[in-house]
């Protein structure tokens, strides 16, 4: 691996300034267990520019060079045993004289964190984009999909790159045009200027319809609300790591630490809200059973309620003559569960004689009084209390 390295030293006679920076290399690598031979350390330590600031006169008057702009790359084997620590140790063994100033740029380990970094920050921004993206479109319904932060104090930085024809040409939304720390102060509308709350006064008749308009959020939507509210305390620490990236700097040990403890919680926060609206197949109804499903509903359909009896009357589906009574929930659960596996059995196919399927003719029931059990309950219930 090659890093590149650039100092600031000051240089006085004798100074070897690439000796200097191979002996340090050397007994870093000594330290964590690294056997190199001299030559093996030497062609590690390949020196690459070299700027000189100019000279001063010495007190015995001879003149001598300030400082050195000297650059350097390190070419580390693969095999280097803890190489993250041996850089960073050879770099902390360089901050002292006759070295006053160090830089180092390109660094593979840090560059291959950080593409990591950002390739988890895409997926997390594209999936709180979706999320925004819902949350918006369902609350502006009637509105501009083009347009969902038309109420909000938060506008897209570039508005000429945010403008209906950019946005459909590259199949965006706003919300693609938002920094990081925009997306935490959304659903808040901008103060009311004068002429803005004039009209709002003249167009409310009471006082309190001028109340909730004045206060209202652009999501009113109470659990979309509080995803929304919940953004900032997880979008800061992403946001951070999201800086490092974009401006290729290694982050602190505390900017990491915070980004691992929130990248997870925000992610799961978004594919929570996701799962609430995740589309499923719907299921293919078997003929057999929707014969039975029907069956239920057409006798329902043309049951008789006799209320002077409390009594139910239920009629065959094929033939009107075939009726059952019944006096109850119970009763009338019963005979309903018999006309629905009666219809699915008629239409279930066979193997050897033996039904391929099984008719769970009282889950067919359920499903069919759902519609009625108020009606029901409330007709039993007058039969019970006229008993007593």
């Amino acid at each position: 691996m090659i890093f590149e390295f650039l100092i600031v030293y000051q240089h006085t006679p004798g100074t070897e300034i690439v000796e200097v920076i191979r002996d340090a290399l050397a007994k870093v690598l000594e330290d964590n267990l690294n056997e190199f031979d001299g030559e093996a350390v030497e062609r590690m330590v390949v020196p690459g520019l070299e700027r000189h600031s100019g000279y001063r006169v010495g007190e015995d008057g001879i003149e001598i060079l300030r400082r050195v702009l000297f650059g350097f790359t390190l070419d580390l084997p693969d095999e280097t045993a803890s190489m993250r620590t041996v850089v960073d140790e050879f770099t902390e063994a360089l901050n002292t004289a006759p070295i006053l100033h160090l830089v180092k740029f390109d660094d593979p380990m840090i560059r291959a964190d950080l593409a990591r970094w950002a390739e988890e920050i895409y997926a997390l921004e594209m999936k709180l984009r979706r999320v925004l993206t819902l949350v918006y479109l369902h609350a502006y319904q009637d509105g501009d999909p083009y347009d969902l932060l038309s109420e909000e104090s938060i506008q897209p930085v570039n508005k000429d790159q945010a403008k209906t024809e950019n946005l459909r040409r590259q199949a965006e939304n706003q919300f693609f045009h938002l920094t990081f720390s925009q997306y935490v102060g959304l659903n808040k509308r901008p103060e009311f200027k004068l002429p803005e709350l004039l009209k709002l006064i003249r167009d409310k008749e009471a006082y309190d319809e001028l109340r909730e308009e004045v206060a209202r959020a652009p999501v009113e939507d109470e659990d979309d609300a509080v995803l929304l509210a919940g953004l900032k305390e997880r979008m800061e620490a992403i946001e951070a790591m999201r800086n490092c990236c974009a401006h290729s700097r290694r982050p602190s040990k505390k900017v990491i630490e915070n980004y691992d403890n929130a990248h997870p919680l925000l992610d799961r926060l978004l594919d929570s809200y996701l799962a609430r609206w995740e589309w499923s197949e719907p299921e293919v109804e078997m003929v057999w059973d929707e014969a039975a499903r029907r069956a239920v509903e057409h006798a329902m359909e043309l049951a008789r309620w006799d209320e002077a009896n409390q009594e139910i009357t239920l009629y065959d589906v094929d033939d009107d003559r075939m009726q059952w009574t019944v006096s109850g929930i119970g009763e009338l659960q019963d005979q309903l569960a018999q006309i629905a596996a009666s219809a699915f059995y008629a239409n279930a196919p066979r193997e050897d004689g033996e039904f391929v399927f099984e008719c769970d003719e009282y889950g067919v029931v359920e499903s069919v009084l759902d519609d009625y059990w108020e009606r029901l309950e409330e007709f039993f219930q007058a039969h019970d209390d006229a008993d007593e």
